[in-house]
């Protein structure tokens, strides 16, 4: 990675961290002005790259502040997935992979042969949704008025999962990793 590419990637990951950016272009465009850099001539960094200075941001600055704020955003998703245990929810993204900010959604893959299923459950709980369709054709289901952004991916069966998030974990896994996490 060149030395521009390595700065823009911190400059972005520290802006979408402390403004809790979920626009990760907004981030690169804002980095690029911050650096006196030009999009034209500059190779931007991967979010695979942005990832990683996140984590080293979190590392360098997120003491014990991030660690409370993951440990909830985790128990969180663990309630979630309790709740909606018969749509075989997956924790994949940030809070799996535990580099999120306080604005990341806890993101939960559910498979169901309608998201209107999905839908009905959680109005059915009390969950306020606002639902929209993925460019990937998935309905997303947002959860609004919970402590933290919740956002219910639905899959129809046999569809395969989507490749951009690495780690997912059941709700056992993310029960043991939450009790093997020191307070």
């Amino acid at each position: 990675m060149s030395h521009d590419r390595e700065t823009l990637a911190a400059v972005a990951a520290r802006i979408i961290v402390e403004s809790q950016l979920t626009d990760w272009s907004l981030a690169r465009r804002k980095a690029l002005d911050s650096l006196g850099l030009s999009p034209r001539s500059t190779p931007l960094p991967t979010d695979d790259e942005i990832i990683a200075e996140i984590k080293t941001y979190h590392a360098l600055y997120g003491d014990d502040e991030h660690a409370e704020q993951l440990q909830s955003q985790r128990e969180t998703a663990l309630e979630a997935m309790r709740a909606l245990s018969r749509f075989e929810p997956k924790l994949m993204g940030p809070v799996a992979e535990g580099w999120a900010h306080a604005g990341s959604d806890i993101v939960l893959d559910v498979v169901a042969d309608s998201a209107k299923d999905v839908e009905i459950e959680l109005i059915n709980l009390g969950a306020e949704i606002n639902a929209e369709v993925a460019r990937d054709g998935t309905a997303r289901l947002n959860l609004d008025g919970a402590d933290w952004p919740i956002c219910v991916r639905v899959r129809p069966r046999g569809r395969a999962l989507d490749s951009r998030y690495k780690l997912r974990l059941t709700a056992i896994e993310l029960k043991r990793l939450l009790s093997e996490t020191p307070n």
